[in-house]
């Protein structure tokens, strides 16, 4: 990137000291849309893309950044307008592709919060305080873009914000069940990322994820089955899975038709081998570095992902002609040479679901539950 760019990058993370989370007069989110979408379109000397990698350091730093200043005011908040101090150390953390550093486009908030163990008498106190910074903290961060989660994933649901011991109860408890919600739970958290607090917590909450894996052979079954619960991204006879929906003739979703199974094979595969970084790319290349992966399954994947990213990202910052779904692309509006490579990645795609299911599917176990 040019040094204009980082520049404009470096003003825009010294605005969040300045503003805090009133960022309506500045226009600071809209401003790194901007700078995001200028990162995707600039090339480097030789003609190349710039790396996707560095922009999601980049823009998981801004996030961040922008989270943490919001949980500073807020606990100012509630001590000059409530008299209301943390009772205890306490770790929020983010999941999701925020946790990944996957979240370039600004989307719903996946969050949760960790506290210590209150002493006896104490636990209807220390949960009240934390279920109303949790409900300041994420009525300003849809303000400032990300927006309320449909499926309730964020610290004001008390599923999300639990004493440690809670935590790790609840923990044991999703690992190895059968019920598809206590899988999806496992999954949310098995990216996660320790963003303001006491780390130590997050730490610890981490270490029984690796744990119980170790002990539970039956929770990447789950997670594999989980996975396929959506079908391949091409048909048997090869061709891309698609669907007409209005306004879009040949609708594909980028997300839930690859990209996820991309990611799940990255964590399934990482968790199983005590890697404990939540970035796909990053699990991927640890994977490969410890023999997990051969150097050509790691190139494909690691392209995959990046190919379908990419055209995720540029289609939802510029805006399609017609209203076609999130995450979504209508392959009528492709040119032949980018139909062409996204069936050769979606044939990537389809080899890692089946190295996922050769690893981990544990076929007789269906007839148990």
């Amino acid at each position: 990137m040019t040094d204009h760019g980082i520049s404009i990058y470096k003003t825009l993370l010294a605005e969040i000291d300045k503003i805090g989370f009133k960022s309506e007069a500045s226009g600071l989110p809209s401003r790194m849309d901007k700078w995001i979408l200028d990162y995707l379109n600039c090339r480097d000397d030789s003609g190349h893309a710039l790396p996707l990698s560095d922009l999601f350091d980049r823009v998981s730093l801004f996030n961040a950044r922008v989270t943490t200043r919001i949980i500073h005011d807020k606990i100012t908040l509630l001590e000059t307008e409530n008299d209301l101090a943390p009772p205890l150390p306490f770790c929020w953390i983010s999941m999701g592709s925020d946790a990944r550093g996957e979240q370039v486009i600004r989307t719903d908030q996946d969050n949760a919060l960790i506290y210590a163990d209150p002493v006896p008498g104490q636990e209807e106190a220390a949960k009240n305080y934390f279920t109303a910074l949790a409900r300041e903290v994420t009525q300003a961060l849809d303000a400032f873009g990300f927006t309320l989660c449909p499926g309730d994933v964020m610290a004001t649901n008390p599923d999300w914000c639990r004493s440690l011991s809670q935590w790790l109860t609840a923990l044991d408890n999703w690992v190895g069940s059968t019920d598809p919600e206590a899988v999806r739970k496992l999954t949310i958290l098995l990216d996660f990322k320790a963003i303001f607090g006491d780390n130590r917590l997050a730490a610890t909450l981490q270490a029984r994820v690796f744990q119980n894996f170790e002990q539970h052979g039956s929770a990447s079954h789950f997670l594999v089955r989980d996975d396929q619960l959506f079908a391949p991204p091409k048909t048997r006879f090869n061709r891309i899975r698609t669907r007409r929906e209005k306004g879009c003739t040949r609708c594909f979703n980028l997300k839930t038709q690859a990209i996820a199974h991309i990611v799940n094979g990255a964590r399934l595969f990482a968790v199983n081998h005590g890697i404990r970084i939540p970035s796909t790319l990053k699990r991927l290349a640890r994977l490969r570095d410890e023999g997990v992966l051969t150097d050509q399954e790691h190139d494909d994947y690691s392209h995959a992902f990046i190919f379908l990213t990419r055209i995720k990202f540029t289609a939802h910052l510029v805006g399609q002609k017609r209203s076609v779904p999130n995450n979504c692309i209508d392959l009528a509006d492709l040119g032949l040479d980018k139909r062409q490579e996204l069936s050769r990645v979606l044939d990537i795609v389809t080899r890692f679901q089946k190295k996922m299911a050769a690893a981990y599917n544990q076929a007789w176990m269906n007839f148990f539950n």
